[in-house]
This record gives C-alpha cells, structure tokens and sequence, in this order.
C-alpha cells in the first residue's frame, strides 16, 4: 500500500433486520439518534455528535441466531438502570448468555440482537451513546493492522486492538477473542466508503493488497462490493458515489 493512499471513510454499521423501520425506531429512541433516512432499502440513524457516522438497519430475509461476533455496549453510565427500563418498555428483554454476576445488563432487543448496558466508565465518557462495538476476530493483530491502514478510524493509545473515529468521539471498536468458530455471515458489519472522487477500482485493489478477500455470494448483482477482512468477518466497499 502507498504510504499517501487515503484513507477510506468508515461510515456505517450495519444491521440486518427482518423489520428495519420496527427496528430503526427501537434503537433510534434508545441512542437517542436522530432518523436520517428511511424507505424500504431501510432506516439509517445519525450517530449523536458526528455528521459522518451511521447506524443502518436493512432488510434481510434470514441470518445467523446468536451468538453473533459484534455487539453493542451501550453506555448507560449514571443512567443505567433507566435505560435498561427504557428498552424493557419499547421491546428489549433479559436474556441470560453465561454473563453471572457482572456491573452491566444484558439484553436482547425486538429481533434476538444481543446488547449490553453499560455502568458508568470513564473511557466511555467520550462515546456517546454506544460505548463500544466488540468484534470478534479470528486473527485479532491482522485485523487491528487491516482497519488501521484501510480506515479513517485511528489507533486508542489507552487500549491494544481498539480503534476510534478521528473526532476521538463515537464508539470504540475493540477487536476480541471469539466466542465461538465463523458460522455463516455476520449480520452485522461495518461499510467502507471510497472517498468523493475516489477511484473504486484502485481502492479495492488497497484493500486485497493489506489482505482482505473478496466473498464469493450468490446474493446477485449488488453496487458495493463484499469483502472478508483478515478477522474473518464481511464488510462493504462502497463506492464514491452511490
């Protein structure tokens, strides 16, 4: 990779939902993000405090049942015990995955999505309302490397295999020990985005180079490309413009 390649914008994390306007609506009023857009490709949230961050939720049929490799921790902070009322009366449920006796609560929202509420913590003070988003990693270096030179999101001096937006705001992503082997798609990923301008071609070609794969999918035509980074976990390439 060329030293001066810029960088690709990491713009979304992305949910699959059986019902994303049901959905969107449910973690819209919990973070508190405001709808940006919303039509039957689904509902897109603008993470509070960036311009440039997003939270999508689209439509897919089918996916993986939990355990799934990313989550959300929701930092609940002093407010804690009020926002676990809060998703308990818009849908959430208590869900026991093994957690025994820990300072956060687990549950899962209106489609089986694991989440955790987390107390206050002062390396969270910065986030917002997601605290973090742990990834499982099959290779937790090489994937820390890959986003570190493939993204615009930069390193966390406070913590090893944790990236940040630029900002130094937003939710961290923490890359961790899988809970258990690859099964299936992940069906939530994140999406890269070819800078205005950019050129596709000469990206992806960035991208391969540091060690991503392209997936072989039979999901048809599609205007973004599908990738498998070096953690084993699907992501998107969007193009400049789309």
């Amino acid at each position: 990779m060329v030293d001066d390649a810029p960088k690709l914008h990491l713009e979304a994390l992305v949910v699959d939902a059986h019902d994303p306007t049901m959905l969107g609506r449910f973690w819209s009023g919990l973070l508190q993000a405001p709808i940006a857009e919303q039509s039957e490709q689904g509902t897109r949230l603008r993470y509070p405090g960036l311009t440039d961050f997003f939270v999508d939720f689209v439509p897919v049929p089918d996916r993986e049942p939990r355990p799934h490799r990313l989550h959300l921790d929701v930092f609940g902070g002093e407010r804690r015990d009020e926002m676990v009322e809060q998703a308990l009366a818009t849908g959430a449920a208590h869900v026991n995955i093994g957690q025994h006796d820990v300072p956060w609560v687990v549950l899962v929202d209106p489609e089986d999505y694991a989440f955790c509420v987390m107390p206050e913590r002062e390396f969270y003070r910065s986030t917002g309302p997601i605290g973090g988003l742990p990834l499982d990693a099959d290779d937790i270096s090489a994937a820390t490397e890959f986003w570190l030179a493939a993204s615009d999101w930069v390193p966390d001096d406070r913590y090893e295999h944790t990236l940040r937006h630029p900002s130094g705001t937003g939710p961290l992503l923490a890359f961790t020990e899988p809970v258990e082997p690859k099964r299936g798609k992940n069906p939530m990923h994140l999406d890269l985005r070819v800078p205005p301008g950019g050129d596709n071609d000469a990206a992806l070609a960035v991208l391969l180079d540091l060690g991503a794969r392209k997936l072989d999918h039979d999901w048809g035509e599609l205007p973004w490309t599908v990738l498998v980074d070096p953690g084993n976990n699907e992501f998107c390439l969007l193009p400049s413009s789309l």
